[in-house]
């Protein structure tokens, strides 16, 4: 998609740049961040995780604010639903909730885009009024998920379009603490995944100013490939992608364990590839940090 407007921002956004700056932390972080993974699955009669080193973490789906408000593009959850939300989340003993919004257009005309990161903004601002001290960052962006612009050369114009629309929205980046990119399987293609994956991640990385970068990987296919959605990764495939994760990433958020047809939570299997699978590589994993991001100054 082209982007409307060119390339700079529009005066409307430069000034949302310049209010909510203070909201994040603009400026560069310098250092390594320990390599972690989170637990966001809802199998029913789930075992304690943490005694295998995963650490808790929470969504805050967008039907909890409120019932109906999303199927409206234009409003914005109420006040007092997100502050309710906020304040339950960080009872919860968890240092990082995710806000799991998706629905408000990230790419397109600059004044559309704008608008879009104005509720963003606004949402992050209520939610962590309401939360202080804990780490918030958006499910899915930023980056922009897009798998077809992602695995082009980077000097494709396909590639350096998508870039851009990253650029419009880099006020998002300076504003949250952590960057959640969505790196789910839609194909068999492994080569492909990867591709994606590494592109996703450099992509948080160039606008995150140092911040870390946790990615959501689903051990299972995502519901859009309508022969293999929700079938399980093979056992060594899911293992290239906790691999990929702790090359690149800082840490990774395991999502899944919700039958989407059903709505109803999947039965817990202690003997299930994927866990098996997570389980050694949290054995073995030398949890080495990542080698130190490039780091590239937010405006």
């Amino acid at each position: 998609m082209k982007l409307e407007g060119g390339r700079l921002l529009s005066t409307a956004l430069t000034i949302l740049v310049l209010f909510y700056v203070s909201l994040g932390q603009t400026e560069s972080i310098t250092g390594h961040h320990p390599f972690l993974v989170f637990d966001a699955t809802g199998y029913s009669n789930k075992p304690d995780l943490s005694l295998h080193g995963i650490r808790s973490i929470r969504l805050a789906y967008t039907e909890e604010f409120g019932q109906d408000w999303y199927k409206h593009p234009n409003r914005l959850p109420d006040l007092q639903s997100v502050r309710t939300v906020a304040t339950r989340k960080a009872q919860e003993k968890t240092d990082v909730v995710v806000i799991d919004i998706e629905h408000w257009p990230l790419t397109g005309p600059v004044k559309q885009v704008g608008a879009s990161l104005a509720k963003y903004m606004t949402v992050l601002k209520w939610f962590r009024d309401a939360a202080p001290g804990v780490a918030i960052g958006y499910y899915g962006a930023p980056p922009i998920r897009d798998y077809e612009r992602a695995i082009l050369d980077p000097t494709s114009p396909g590639r350096q379009a998508w870039m851009e629309e990253n650029d419009q929205i880099r006020t998002l980046s300076g504003a949250v603490d952590v960057l959640f990119p969505s790196l789910y399987t839609f194909s068999a293609d492994r080569t492909g995944w990867k591709k994606y994956a590494i592109a996703q991640i450099e992509e948080a990385r160039r606008s995150a100013g140092g911040k870390p970068v946790y990615v959501f990987l689903w051990p299972q296919y995502h519901p859009s490939n309508l022969s293999l959605g929700e079938d399980y990764l093979a056992a060594d495939h899911w293992l290239l992608e906790l691999e990929t994760a702790r090359t690149y990433a800082d840490g990774l958020v395991i999502w899944g364990g919700w039958d989407l047809k059903r709505n109803t939570p999947l039965p817990w299997d202690d003997n299930a590839p994927w866990w098996r699978v997570t389980r050694e590589f949290l054995t073995n994993s030398d949890r080495t940090p990542p080698a130190a991001p490039t780091i590239i100054e937010v405006f």
